[in-house]
C-alpha cells in the first residue's frame, strides 16, 4: 500500500491567475498531471493553454508551466477530464499507479485535495467505494460512486480516489452530491474510474496488483499474500532459536522452501520472532557458478581473499544496527549437480562451500535450502558439511492441512479485497487432494496451485473469483499444461522447434549414475542461441528472439546478468522458472526425455573441453564412442562454436592415429609374448575391481538408506504409513544407524493392524465383549470378522443389499446386530457365523443400532427420523419412538440402561425413558447430530456434529459441559474409554484425537487415515482404539503405549519421585498428597502406603540393600523407613533450610542431601548425623547423585550449574557449566564416566566426569526436563520432561529408540528396574506407568511394521521414492 507520504508527493494544486487554488490534480508519471477539465476552466484555461501547478510537499515545492493537452481534453459536461504536460518536474515529486476500479464496492478509499477549510498544505477526506453508474458524466460515460464522504467537499475536484486495499488509484474526484430539500444525498461524491481516464489517455498503464505468484517464489516483499505455513516457518523459528549456526532445509521441488524462507521466516525474524533477531542482517544468495562470487555481490565484499567471517564482521562493522548475518543460501543443490560447461568439478566447489560454511564464528548463520533428492549427493560429496549441518537438518512438511490450504487459497484474495464465489475454495481443496496419490495436500502441488489462482485473479468479475473461470482454466491439473501450452501455440509453427531446442537446453540432464535427477540450470544467452539456431539459417536467429521474448513473457523463462567479482556485469543468463515445469509439464518431460542423450553428450564433452583447455593433453581430446556420438550429433544439432571446434580438432587427431596405426601393427606382433604374460596380471586386477565394485556399491546403498530414512522422517507426521515402510526399506537397502533410527521412530506410532478387505469406505466398528473380535461394516454391503490380537481375518458375513451402517455386539458377545440401507436390522449368531433373525419393519434406511445392557433389547435409529425399540427374543417392536423431524444418525443406551439418547440431522438430541417410551430431555445443538455416546458412569453424554465440533451435555440438567474443538469440518463419531477418562473423537480431516476429559486437552493424535473417520470403537479393557474410515481402511491403535504394561492409580496428587528397591521387589513413588507408597513390582498391587503428614515428598531413595527408604520434601526434615514393616527408623534434620533431594552411597554408609539453601549435605546413617557441609551452588540444590564407586557426588541446582564433589575430602572437582535454566535432575552412567544432566532449558547435557569436558547437546524435549535415569545396564538413557513425554537414547549411536506417550501431565520422575526391562514413570496426571523397555532388534522391528501394515509400495509411491531400487516389495509377505 502507498504511504501518505507518497500520495502527498504526487499531489497537485492547479492554479489561476491570481496564485489561488482552482482545484486539485495528481502527477501519473514524471511529466504528467491529470485533473478535472472543470478546474482548467477555473483556473482560467483550456485545451492547449499554459497553466501554473504547484507541488507543495515535492522536496522543492515551487510553481510548474505546464501545457493543457488537447488530444485527452474532454469537456466538464463530457467525462470532465484535462491531461497536463509539465514543463519540468520538481524534485521529490511522486508518481502514483493506477489499478481498476471494478470489483472495489465495499473497500475503504482516501483521497487528497484543497479545500477552503484545510490547512494551506491540504488535507485527505475519506470515503466507501460504491457501484459504477452507467451514464454519469455524459451519455458514454460511468462514475463511480463514493459513500460515507464526509470529509470530500469542493476543493478535492481532481484529487486521487486510492484504494487502500491495493494502494492504488482507482479514479478522481469529480464532482460532490447537492443533497436535496430532505438533506437526503448527503456525504455522497462520484470520481471518474481509471478506466475512463485510461480510455481518454491510453498512455495510462495499468497496474495490476495480483497476491498470487504463478511459478515466481514469494519474497519478503511479498510477505502479505504468503499464507498457510505458518507451521512451518514456525519449525524453522524454533531451530534457529536453539542457537544453530547450520541450518538445512530440505523439501521436495515445488514444496516452497524458497517462499518459506524469503516470505516467511525472514519477515518473522524481522518483526523478533527470536530474541534479538530484528537485528540480524539476512543476505540471500544462489551458488550460481561461483559461491564465493554470489557472496562477495551479496554484501560479503572480502570473501574470496581474506575468508566469510572476516567479511561477516567487516560487513557488520558498517552497519551498527545489526549484530549477525543471517545467510540464506538458496537452491543449494546447484553445487551438487553435474557442473556446467566451463564450471570446476563438483568435489572442488563442494569442498569451497563446506570451508566456507563452516567458519567458525557467533556473527554468521546459515541457512542451506536444498530439494531433498540431492541428499544422497551431498553425502557423498561433502560428508563434513552435511555432519555439521545435521544436528540442524529440517525437513519442510511435506503436507498441508486443509486449514492451511484454505488460507493459502483464500487469504491473499481476501486481503487484497476479493471473494471467491461460494464453494469454490472447497472445490479446489478437493481437486487438489485428488490430483494426489495419497489423498493428502502434498506440498508439490503448490506450482500448479499458485499458478491456477494467479489466472483466477486475472479472470476475477466484479472482485469475485468465479467456479465458470476455474472451469475455463481446466482446474489445477490441467492449469500448468494449458498455460505452457497456450504460450507454445501462440508461436508461429517454425518456431516451435526453436522453442523446444531452448527449453531442452534450460534442464540439466539427470545423472542416473549418481542417483541426480534433471534440475534446471542456467545458460549464458549466447550458448543457449547457439544450441537452438543453426548460424547457416539467418531466420532461426530472429525466432529465437521471439520465442525467448514469448519464454520471458509467460514467465516461463526468466533471464538475469549475474555480476562477476569486483562488481563487473556478466554474462546474461536464461533459466525455467522452476523445477516443476520438468515434473508436471508433460510435453517439456517428454522432450527431455527424448533429447537425454544429446543433452548427456554435450555435458561430458563440455567437460572435456574445460579439461582440454586447461591441460592441452591430446588425450583429453574426443575419442572412441564420445567422438562417433559427436559426429553424428553435428550432423543432425547445431552445436555451441567452442564445441564444434573441440569436435573439429579431436577429429584431425584421430585422423593421425589411423596412419600411425599401420606402424604400431607390426610393433605389436612382437609384443604378443608380452601379452600372454599380462593375462596372469589383468585376472588378478579385474579381482580387485571386483572387490572395488562391491564396495562401492555398499556405499551406494548406504546413502540411499540414509536418504530413505530422513525421507521416512519427514513424513513420520503426517503420512505414517509411508513413513514405516519407507524406514523397513532403509534398512533393508543398507542396515545404517540412520535406517535403524528410522525404525525406531515407526515401531514406536501407535498403529497396531492396519486391515484392508473392505472394498468400499467402512461406516461401522465394534469390538466384542472379551476385545478378542472386532467386527467392521462397510459400504460394500458386507461385515467383515477380525482377530484383534493377530489382525487376520475371521470371516466375512454377507446378506445386506445395501449399505452396511452400524455393528453392534450383544452384551454376552453370542449375537452381533448390524443395520444397513436396505432398510433391515440383522442379528447374527457368533459362534456359528449365522444369520438368526431379520429386523425388517423399520420403515427406512437403518443408520444406527445399539444394545441395551442386559441384551434384551435393540435399538435402531433410521432415516425417517424414527427410533425404535426391538425386543432381541423375537424381533418383535417393543416401542417406536418419534420425536425427530429429520434421519436420526446414532443411537446409543445409558450405562444403566434405563435411557436411550438418539442424534440427528435436525441438530436435536433426545432422551428417551426405555420403560415408557417418554422423551424425558431435549437438547438442542448447532448443528446435525451423527453421533452419540455415554460416559461409562452415564452422567455425560458426547455428541459428534457436523460443524466440526464434540460437545459434552450433562444428562441430568441437559446443559452444556463445554465443547471440544477439532480441526475437522464433521464429526464423524465419538466414543468414551471404558474409565470415563478419554473421549476418541474421529472426523474429516482424517485424523482421530483423544481427549482428556479432566484436563480439558487434547492427549494424543492419530494419523494415518486419508479420508474421514467414519466410526470409532475402544476394546473393552480401554488399551486399543478401533477405526474406520473413507480411505477403506480398518485401523487398530494402541492408545497407551506400545509399551505401557500397567498404570498405578493410587496418588491423590502429583507425583514427584519413583524409585525401584536394589533387589527389584518394590516400587516407591511420592508426590504432592504427602503420602509415600510402596507397590509390590510383580503384581502391581499396593504394599504399603507411609503418611509424611507435613509435607509433600519430591525426592526418595532406597538404601543399597532395599531395606531403608529415605524420603525428603518441602521441609527440613529425611525420613528413614523400613522398607518391609513400614516403620520408622529415624530422622535427619537440615538445621537451616528445606531438604530438596536424597541419595544413598554405593556401601550405603552415607547419605547426600541437597538443600533449598544451596547447601549439600552428607550425612553418616549409622550414626544419624552430619558428616560434611558442601558450600558452592549459589541457590536451590535441585538434585544428588553418587557416582558408581561411591567417589564423587553430583548436584545441580537452580543457579544453572552441575558440582561434583570428592566424597572423602568435600573438595570441588569440578564445576560444569552450559545451562542456560536451572539443572533438575543428575544421573551417571553405570561405568562412572558420563554424568548426563537434564535442565528447564529443554536440553539434556552428557559430560565426561574425569575432565568435566561436555560431549554431547541433547534437545531432547519441547519443554523443561526433568528427570534423566542410566538403566542398570549401560544401554539405555532415560529422559522426561513437561511436554508429558518419555524419551529413550540409545547410549551406543545416541540415537532415540522410543518416545512414549501416554501421560497426561509432566513427567516428573523415571527409573529403571535393576534387571533394565522395566521403566516406572511418575506425572502431574497422580499415576505412575511401568513400561517394557527393552530395546527390539532391528530386523524384528522392521517385521512388526510390515504385520501392522498389511500392505506394500503402491506403485506411485515406488515411482516418488524407490526410482533407483530394486523392484521387490518391503515387506515380502505383504
Amino acid at each position: 500500500m502507498k504511504t501518505a507520504s507518497k500520495v502527498v508527493r504526487a499531489v497537485a494544486q492547479i492554479l489561476d491567475a491570481d496564485g489561488g487554488v482552482a482545484g486539485t490534480g495528481f502527477a501519473v508519471a514524471a511529466d504528467t498531471v491529470i485533473t478535472c477539465a472543470h478546474v482548467v476552466r477555473a483556473a482560467g484555461h483550456g485545451p492547449g493553454a499554459t497553466v501554473w501547478v504547484a507541488f507543495p510537499h515535492a522536496n522543492a515545492a515551487g510553481h510548474v508551466q505546464a501545457h493543457v493537452l488537447p488530444g485527452p481534453w474532454r469537456p466538464p459536461g463530457a467525462q470532465d477530464i484535462a491531461v497536463l504536460r509539465l514543463k519540468s518536474a520538481p524534485p521529490g515529486m511522486d508518481a502514483l499507479s493506477l489499478g481498476s476500479a471494478e470489483g472495489c464496492r465495499g473497500h475503504r478509499v482516501r483521497t487528497f485535495g484543497f479545500p477552503a477549510q484545510a490547512p494551506p498544505g491540504g488535507h485527505f477526506g475519506y470515503a466507501e467505494a460504491g457501484d459504477l453508474l452507467a451514464g454519469g458524466n455524459g451519455a458514454d460515460s460511468t462514475l463511480l460512486q463514493l459513500t460515507d464522504a464526509n470529509d470530500i467537499t469542493t476543493g478535492f475536484s481532481g484529487g486521487p480516489v486510492i484504494d487502500e486495499m491495493t494502494g492504488l488509484v482507482i479514479g478522481m474526484v469529480t464532482s460532490i452530491a447537492a443533497p436535496d430539500r430532505h438533506l437526503k444525498g448527503l456525504s455522497v461524491a462520484y470520481a471518474t474510474p481509471t478506466q475512463v481516464l485510461r480510455e481518454a489517455w491510453r498512455e495510462l498503464v495499468e497496474q495490476e496488483v495480483s497476491p498470487y505468484r504463478g511459478l515466481e517464489p514469494f519474497t519478503a516483499e511479498h510477505s502479505e499474500w504468503f499464507h498457510g505455513r505458518d507451521a512451518a516457518v514456525h519449525g524453522v523459528l524454533e531451530a534457529l532459536g536453539t542457537q544453530r549456526r547450520l541450518l538445512l532445509l530440505l523439501g521436495p521441488s515445488g514444496a516452497g522452501k524458497s517462499s518459506l524462507v524469503q516470505a516467511g521466516v525472514l519477515p518473522a525474524l524481522a518483526a523478533g520472532g527470536l530474541p534479538g533477531s530484528d537485528r540480524w542482517l539476512p543476505l540471500v544468495v544462489r551458488p550460481g557458478q561461483d559461491l564465493v562470487a554470489e557472496l562477495e555481490h551479496a554484501g560479503l565484499t572480502v570473501a574470496a581473499t581474506d575468508g566469510i567471517m572476516p567479511s561477516v564482521r567487516r560487513r557488520l562493522a558498517a552497519e551498527p544496527g545489526h549484530d549477525r548475518v543471517l545467510l540464506v543460501i538458496d537452491q543449494f543443490e546447484e553445487i551438487l549437480a553435474r557442473p556446467a560447461p566451463g564450471e570446476s568439478r563438483i568435489p572442488e566447489k563442494c569442498a569451497a562451500a563446506a570451508q566456507a560454511l563452516m567458519a567458525p564464528g557467533t556473527e554468521l548463520a546459515v541457512i542451506l535450502v536444498m530439494r531433498d533428492d540431492f541428499y544422497p549427493q551431498l553425502a557423498a560429496l561433502a560428508p563434513e558439511l552435511l555432519a555439521a549441518a545435521t544436528p540442524g537438518l529440517l525437513n519442510v512438511p511435506a503436507a498441508l492441512s486443509t486449514p492451511e490450504l484454505r488460507a493459502i487459497i483464500t487469504r491473499p484474495a481476501r486481503a487484497a479485497g476479493a471473494r471467491f464465489e461460494d464453494g469454490l475454495p472447497e472445490r479446489i481443496i478437493s481437486d487438489v487432494l485428488a490430483a494426489s496419490p495419497t489423498r493428502q495436500a502434498s506440498t508439490t502441488l503448490l506450482p500448479p496451485l499458485e499458478l491456477a489462482l494467479s489466472q483466477l485473479w486475472e479472470r476475477r468479475s466484479d472482485g469475485r473469483l468465479t467456479h465458470q473461470a476455474y472451469q475455463q482454466l481446466g482446474a489445477i491439473t490441467g492449469t500448468l499444461t494449458a498455460w505452457c501450452n497456450t504460450a507454445l501455440h501462440q508461436l508461429p509453427s517454425g518456431h516451435r522447434p526453436v522453442a523446444r531446442r531452448v527449453l531442452t537446453a534450460l534442464v540439466r540432464p539427470a545423472d542416473e549414475s549418481h542417483g541426480t535427477p534433471a534440475t534446471r540450470q542456467q545458460v549464458p544467452l549466447t550458448r543457449l542461441r547457439a544450441l537452438a539456431t543453426e548460424a547457416a539459417r539467418p531466420e532461426h536467429g530472429r525466432a529465437f528472439d521471439d520465442v525467448l521474448a514469448a519464454l520471458t513473457r509467460h514467465r516461463i523463462v526468466t533471464t538475469r546478468t549475474a555480476t562477476e567479482r569486483g562488481g563487473a556485469p556478466g554474462e546474461p543468463t536464461a533459466e525455467l522458472i522452476h523445477d516443476s515445469l520438468i515434473r508436471d509439464w508433460g510435453d517439456l518431460r517428454d522432450w527431455v526425455a527424448q533429447d537425454h542423450r544429446f543433452q548427456v553428450w554435450l555435458h561430458r564433452t563440455a567437460g572435456q573441453q574445460a579439461r582440454h583447455i586447461i591441460s592441452g593433453l591430446p588425450g583429453d581430446l574426443l575419442h572412441g564412442t564420445d567422438l562417433a556420438e559427436g559426429r553424428d550429433w553435428a550432423r543432425r544439432r547445431p552445436l555451441p562454436e567452442e564445441i564444434a571446434e573441440f569436435l573439429t580438432a579431436s577429429q584431425e587427431r584421430q585422423q593421425a592415429g589411423v596412419r600411425r596405426g599401420r606402424l604400431v601393427n607390426t610393433v605389436l606382433a612382437g609384443l604378443l609374448a608380452l601379452a600372454l604374460i599380462a593375462t596372469g596380471v589383468a585376472f588378478w586386477e579385474m579381482q580387485t575391481a571386483v572387490d572395488a565394485r562391491h564396495k562401492i556399491l555398499a556405499e551406494q546403498h548406504k546413502t540411499q538408506s540414509r536418504q530413505l530414512a530422513a525421507q521416512s522422517g519427514a513424513l513420520i507426521d503426517t503420512q505414517p504409513d509411508l513413513a514405516s515402510l519407507l524406514a523397513v526399506q532403509a534398512y533393508r537397502t543398507s542396515p545404517t544407524d540412520e535406517a535403524k533410527a528410522s525404525l525406531y521412530r515407526a515401531v514406536a506410532l501407535p498403529l497396531r493392524h492396519r486391515l484392508t478387505t473392505h472394498t468400499a469406505r467402512v461406516n461401522a466398528v465394534a469390538f466384542s465383549p472379551d476385545g478378542r473380535i472386532l467386527a467392521t461394516g462397510g459400504a460394500d454391503r458386507t461385515v467383515r470378522l477380525w482377530d484383534t490380537a493377530t489382525g487376520e481375518a475371521r470371516g466375512t458375513l454377507e446378506g445386506h443389499t445395501d449399505i452396511v451402517s452400524s455393528v453392534a455386539f450383544g452384551p454376552d458377545g453370542r449375537t452381533l446386530a448390524t443395520g444397513g440401507a436396505d432398510g433391515s436390522a440383522r442379528l447374527w449368531d457368533m459362534p456359528s457365523r449365522r444369520l438368526r433373525g431379520v429386523i425388517s419393519g423399520t420403515g427406512s434406511a437403518v443408520e444406527s443400532v445399539a444394545f441395551s445392557p442386559d441384551g434384551t433389547a435393540l435399538a435402531t435409529g433410521t432415516r425417517d427420523g424414527a427410533a425404535r425399540l426391538w425386543n432381541t427374543a423375537d424381533s418383535s417392536i417393543r416401542s417406536g419412538l418419534i420425536g425427530h423431524t429429520d434421519a436420526v444418525r446414532s443411537v446409543a443406551f445409558s450405562p444403566d440402561g434405563k435411557n436411550l439418547a438418539t442424534g440427528g440431522t435436525d441438530r436435536t438430541v433426545l432422551l428417551w425413558n426405555t420403560a415408557s417410551g417418554e422423551i424425558q430431555r431435549r437438547i438442542e445443538s448447532i448443528d446435525a447430530v451423527r453421533s452419540v455416546a455415554f460416559s461409562p458412569d452415564g452422567r455425560t453424554l458426547a455428541t459428534g456434529e457436523g460443524d466440526g465440533s464434540t460437545r459434552l451435555w450433562d444428562t441430568g440438567s441437559g446443559q452444556s459441559r463445554g465443547t471440544v474443538a477439532t480441526r475437522a469440518d464433521h464429526v464423524g463419531s465419538v466414543a468414551f474409554s471404558p474409565d470415563g477418562r478419554t473421549l476418541a473423537v474421529g472426523g474429516s480431516d482424517a485424523s482421530v484425537r483423544l481427549w482428556d476429559i479432566a484436563a480439558r486437552g487434547f492427549t494424543a493424535a492419530f494419523a494415518g487415515h486419508h479420508g474421514m473417520v467414519m466410526s470409532v470403537a475402544f476394546s473393552p479393557d480401554g488399551r486399543s482404539l478401533a477405526t474406520g474410515g473413507t480411505d477403506r481402511t480398518v485401523r487398530l491403535w494402541n492408545t497407551t503405549g506400545r509399551e505401557s504394561r500397567s498404570t498405578l492409580t493410587g496418588a491423590t496428587g502429583t507425583v514427584n519421585t519413583v524409585a525401584f528397591s536394589p533387589d527389584g521387589r518394590s516400587l516407591a513413588m511420592g508426590g504432592e498428597d504427602r503420602t509415600v507408597q510402596l507397590w509390590d513390582v510383580t503384581g502391581s498391587t499396593p504394599r504399603r502406603s507411609l503418611t509424611v503428614r507435613t509435607d509433600p515428598v519430591s525426592s526418595l531413595a532406597f538404601s543399597p540393600d532395599s531395606r531403608i527408604l529415605a524420603t525428603a520434601g518441602g521441609g527440613r526434615t529425611v525420613r528413614l523407613w523400613d522398607s518391609v514393616d513400614g516403620e520408622t527408623r529415624g530422622t535427619f534434620t537440615d538445621p537451616d533450610s528445606d531438604v530438596e533431594s536424597v541419595a544413598f552411597s554405593p556401601d550405603g554408609r552415607t547419605m547426600a542431601t541437597g538443600s533449598a539453601d544451596g547447601i549439600v549435605r552428607l550425612w553418616d546413617v549409622a550414626n544419624v548425623e552430619m558428616k560434611e557441609k558442601l558450600s558452592g551452588h549459589a541457590d536451590r540444590v535441585q538434585s544428588v547423585a553418587f557416582s558408581p564407586d561411591g567417589r564423587i557426588l553430583a548436584t545441580g541446582g537452580r543457579d544453572r550449574t552441575v558440582w561434583l564433589w570428592d566424597v572423602a575430602d568435600g573438595r570441588s572437582r569440578n564445576i560444569l557449566t552450559g545451562h542456560t535454566d536451572q539443572v533438575n535432575a543428575v544421573a551417571f552412567s553405570p561405568d562412572g564416566k558420563t554424568l548426563a544432566t537434564g535442565g528447564a532449558d529443554k536440553t539434556v547435557r552428557l559430560w565426561d566426569v574425569a575432565n568435566g569436558i561436555p560431549r554431547d547437546t541433547l534437545p531432547e524435549h519441547e519443554g523443561s526436563v526433568q528427570s534423566v535415569a542410566y538403566s542398570p545396564d549401560g544401554k539405555t538413557l532415560a529422559t522426561s520432561g513437561d511436554d508429558k513425554t518419555v524419551r529413550l537414547r540409545n547410549t551406543t549411536d545416541g540415537e532415540i529408540r522410543r518416545t512414549l506417550t501416554g501421560h497426561t501431565g509432566h513427567v516428573r520422575s523415571v527409573a529403571f528396574s535393576p534387571d533394565s526391562d522395566t521403566l516406572a514413570t511418575g506425572s502431574d496426571d497422580k499415576t505412575v506407568r511401568l513400561w517394557t523397555v527393552g530395546v527390539p532388534d532391528a530386523a524384528e522391528a522392521a517385521r512388526t511394521l510390515c504385520r501392522a501394515l498389511h500392505r506394500d509400495f503402491t506403485y506411485p509411491e515406488r515411482s516418488a521414492y524407490l526410482r533407483d531400487l530394486p523392484s521387490g516389495p518391503a515387506c515380502p509377505d505383504s
